[in-house]
């Protein structure tokens, strides 16, 4: 990959212990390899629901780590299921603690949905990215997916079985590295 290590925050959009989003990213990190750092996030259940009100004053340690966690990942990755054709609340919650402080802004960021079905969580996706896009997060078609039929793609025990997959997953991880690369040269 690159010779700088890419910090990656690496978020879970479900709250289920042992749900397919934080075994996919775990899945991820194993095919990243050495040029990538992992922060797995699977708290979003610890984050309040979003009020507009406290957005700014807030003081709740759980958006106030929230926030850190995104100041410190040079990139993010979000890896969310598909409920009632649309992102996960908790997901959405959470991101909306962050519109007013910042952490989106400009932030190479990879995007990806998936279930069981063939849409792949398109309408998932579709949500979480107009919630990033209104915050200016860098992201584009190289480094969002749906991923449809996940259960015939990965394993229960979490293993990627579709070489297809593999390789998608490895062009994300690849276009997010380079978007990573040009933000450290833009600066």
């Amino acid at each position: 990959m690159k010779s700088k290590t890419v910090k990656v925050l690496a978020i879970s959009g479900s709250i289920n212990p042992g749900a397919t989003a934080g075994r996919l990213l775990q899945a991820i990190e194993r095919l990243a390899g050495p040029g990538f750092q992992f922060t797995i996030f699977e708290g979003l259940g610890n984050i309040p629901h979003f009020n507009p009100q406290l957005s700014d004053s807030t003081t709740n340690e759980h958006v106030l780590a929230w926030r850190n966690l995104w100041k410190q990942g040079g990139a993010v990755i979000i890896c969310t299921p598909e409920y009632a054709f649309g992102m996960p609340g908790v997901l959405k919650d959470a991101l909306d603690w962050l519109v007013g402080s910042g952490e989106v802004y400009h932030k190479p960021l990879a995007a990806l949905s998936y279930s069981p079905s063939m849409m792949g969580g398109e309408n998932a996706l579709s949500t979480l990215l107009l919630t990033l896009k209104a915050q200016n997060a860098d992201f584009d078609e190289s480094t969002t997916s749906t991923i449809p039929a996940i259960r015939q793609r990965f394993s229960l025990e979490g293993e990627i079985t579709d070489p297809t997959l593999s390789t998608l997953l490895t062009k994300v991880l690849e276009s997010l590295a380079n978007k990573c690369e040009k933000k450290t040269d833009s600066h």
